[in-house]
C-alpha cells in the first residue's frame, strides 16, 4: 500500500509530557495511516525499545493547527540515521480528525455511522422514486427514508440508513444523484471503537452471506456527548468526528452495479429483521471458518470447479462437526434419537443410511447423510442423483480430488455433474445457515426451494437439448 505525506507536526505518546516531531502519511482510499516519529540524535544508536512497540493512542497537532488522535498503533519500522536522527514508524488502526484526548478511556463514543458500499439492492429501499403515471412534470421523486431498525437490545440499537445527494448547481450538462447505505450503531453508554467494530463486522458478515460476496467498510463517523459545539445560546450541539480507519477492503465495484434478482439474495434487509441476531452473535466465531469457505466459493470466480466443490464439501463437514456432532460417540447418540421418532419399518434402513462406514470416526459420507436427511423436516433436491447414493458419490469425488488415486477416477464426478453437485451442496449449506440465523421454518423451506429452482430448470433444459440432438 502506498501512502503519501499528509501533515507534519508535534506528537505525544499516550498524551505524555514528552513531545516528538513527526510526519503523518495517509492513503485515504485504502485506509493507510502511518506516523514516522523523528528523534534528533548525533550520538550512539538509540535502543530499539526507546519507544514502545505498541501504543494505545498518539495525540498530535499539525503545523496548520489541526488536532489528530491516532488509535491502536503498532511499530512497523525502525531506522537509525547515524549522526542525524532515529525514525520510528507506526501504523494506526484509527485516525480521529479534529480532536485530542487526555486519557485512553476518554476515546469512547455513543454512536458510530459506517458505510458499506454495494448493499443498496440488499436494503431494497431508495430515497429516489418513480412519480405517479399521471405526473408528467416529475422525472424522479424524492421520498426520504427514515433509519430502519435491524436490532435493539439493552446495550445498543442497530439501524440501516440511506443518505442522498441533492444537486446544488442545476445549470450543468450532467447532474448526478447518489445515495449511500450506512449502518448506524447507537450505544446506550459510551463504548470503545473496537466495541463498535465488533458489531459492525458481525452485521457485515451477515450481509456478505446474504449477498454472496465480500464487502468492505468505507466512511466512518463517530459521536460523543463530550464532543460538541457550543454557540451563543449556550446549547450544546454534538460535533461528529470523521474517522479514517484501516478496515477498508479493496473490493471490486462490479457487484455494486450488477442487477440482482430476489433469489440472488439468501435474505434481504426486511427479512433479516425476522432473524435472531443475538443467536448469530453467540455463534459467529464458531461459524467463521464455514462462512469463509462459503463466501470464497461464491465470490471467487477464478477458482476451478473442483475447488468450488471441495470448498463446499469442507464447509459442510466442518459445520456438522462443530454444530451437530463432533465425535463418533456424539454422532451415535444423535442417530439413536433420530431413530426413536421413526416408524419401526424405516429404522433399519435409516440406521444403515446414517451409520454405514462409521467405525473409528464419523466419515464424510455419514456427516453428509445426516445433513441431507435434515431431521426428516425437509426434502432436498438432488437432481439425477439418487437421494441415498448422493453422500457416497460426494465422498468418493472428494477423496479422488484430494488424494488422487487413478483407480478411483471412475467414481469421481466431472463436468456438468460436478457443477450440479456443487449447487446441491451449496443449497444444503444455505439451509443450515438460515437455521443458525434463527429464521422461521416456513421461510427457510421457501427460500431454499427458490434458490435451487433456477439450477433445476437449467439442468432440465440442458437435458432436453441433449436428447433432442441425439434423436
Amino acid at each position: 500500500m502506498n501512502v503519501n505525506l499528509s501533515a507534519t507536526g508535534t506528537w505525544r505518546i499516550d498524551n505524555s509530557d514528552q513531545q516528538y516531531y513527526g510526519d503523518l502519511y495517509l492513503n485515504k482510499d485504502e485506509g493507510g495511516i502511518v506516523l514516522y516519529i523523528r528523534i534528533p540524535n548525533s550520538g550512539p544508536i538509540m535502543s530499539y525499545l526507546e519507544l514502545p512497540l505498541t501504543i494505545p493512542f498518539i495525540t498530535g497537532s499539525t503545523a496548520n493547527g489541526a488536532e489528530i488522535t491516532l488509535v491502536d498503533c503498532a511499530r512497523i519500522s525502525t531506522e537509525s540515521r547515524i549522526g542525524s536522527e532515529e525514525v520510528f514508524g507506526y501504523q494506526a488502526k484509527f485516525m480521529l480528525d479534529g480532536a485530542n484526548f487526555e486519557k485512553e478511556e476518554d476515546i469512547s463514543f455513543s454512536k458510530m455511522t459506517i458505510s458499506i458500499p454495494g448493499i443498496i439492492q440488499w436494503g431494497d429501499v431508495s430515497n429516489y422514486v418513480r412519480p405517479e403515471l399521471e405526473d408528467r412534470e416529475t422525472l424522479i421523486g424524492l421520498k426520504i427514508i427514515e433509519p430502519i431498525e435491524i436490532y435493539s437490545c439493552e446495550d445498543y440499537t442497530l439501524s440501516y440508513d440511506l443518505t442522498f445527494s441533492s444537486p446544488f448547481e442545476m445549470m450543468k450538462e450532467e447532474i448526478n444523484l447518489k445515495q449511500t447505505p450506512y449502518l448506524v450503531i447507537e450505544a446506550h453508554s459510551v463504548q470503545k471503537l473496537e466495541w463498535f467494530m465488533q458489531i459492525a463486522n458481525q452485521i457485515k458478515r451477515l450481509i456478505e452471506i446474504a449477498m454472496g460476496f465480500p464487502l468492505g467498510f468505507n466512511s466512518m463517523v463517530v459521536e460523543s456527548p463530550e464532543i460538541y459545539y457550543e454557540f451563543e445560546d449556550d446549547k450544546k450541539h454534538i460535533r461528529p468526528l470523521e474517522v479514517l480507519h484501516a478496515f477498508k477492503q479493496n473490493i471490486s465495484k462490479e457487484n455494486n452495479t450488477k442487477r440482482m434478482l430476489k433469489h440472488d439474495f439468501l435474505f434481504n434487509l426486511s427479512e433479516l429483521r425476522h432473524a435472531n441476531f443475538p443467536k448469530w452473535q453467540e455463534i459467529s466465531t464458531i461459524m467463521e471458518p464455514i462462512i469463509e469457505l462459503y463466501i470464497d466459493s461464491l465470490y471467487n470466480r477464478k477458482l476451478s470447479v473442483n475447488r468450488h466443490f471441495l470448498n463446499m464439501v469442507q464447509a459442510l463437514e466442518t459445520y456438522h462437526s462443530r454444530r451437530i456432532a463432533y465425535s463418533l460417540r456424539d454422532y451415535k447418540k444423535r442417530v439413536e434419537q433420530l431413530l426413536e421418532v421413526r416408524p419401526e419399518a424405516s429404522r433399519k434402513q435409516d440406521e444403515k443410511f446414517l451409520l454405514d462406514g462409521c467405525r473409528d470416526f464419523v466419515t464424510l459420507r455419514c456427516r453428509l447423510a445426516d445433513l441431507l436427511l435434515a431431521d426428516h423436516s425437509f426434502i432436498f433436491h438432488t437432481g439425477d442423483f439418487k437421494f441415498t447414493e448422493f453422500p457416497q458419490i460426494v465422498a468418493n469425488t472428494r477423496n479422488y480430488y484430494t488424494h488422487y488415486n487413478q483407480n478411483q477416477e471412475h467414481k469421481a464426478l466431472k463436468g456438468e455433474e460436478l457443477i450440479t453437485a456443487f449447487h446441491i451442496l451449496r443449497n444444503i449449506l444455505e439451509f443450515y445457515l438460515l437455521k443458525e440465523f434463527g429464521f422461521e421454518e416456513e421461510f427457510i423451506h421457501d427460500r431454499i426451494r427458490e434458490r435451487i429452482s433456477p439450477i433445476m430448470t437449467s439442468n432440465e433444459i440442458k437435458k432436453a437439448d441433449k436428447q433432442k440432438r441425439y434423436k
